[in-house]
């Protein structure tokens, strides 16, 4: 869970805001894109007979995949990145 310290400093902020982004930013994006691909295939196979609504199925479909796709590639590249390096934060953690 992300919280605050009482008298935070700069590098607390910081954990903050990643931690932030992280449990909550991320996944609203992938989601976000889940349902792009889902909405794509719902109006893909739904427009049988119309052809221009099935090519903007289609597109969702395409970019819903193309987003996933980018999204899990970077997060498993930091992932890998962090696990050669030994790093546990992106933020550099300052001995007190």
């Amino acid at each position: 869970m992300c919280t605050l310290v009482a008298n935070p400093k700069f590098q607390d902020l910081l954990i903050y805001v990643v931690c932030i982004i992280n449990k909550s930013v991320i996944p609203l994006i992938i989601a976000l894109a889940l349902v792009m691909f889902i909405w794509g295939v719902v109006q893909y196979v739904i427009n049988d007979q119309e052809e221009a609504k099935r090519a903007k199925g289609r597109q969702f479909m395409i970019w819903g995949i193309i987003g996933l796709t980018i999204m899990f590639a970077v997060w498993g590249l930091v992932k890998i990145l962090g696990t050669t390096f030994g790093i546990e934060y992106v933020i550099p953690q300052l001995q007190q």
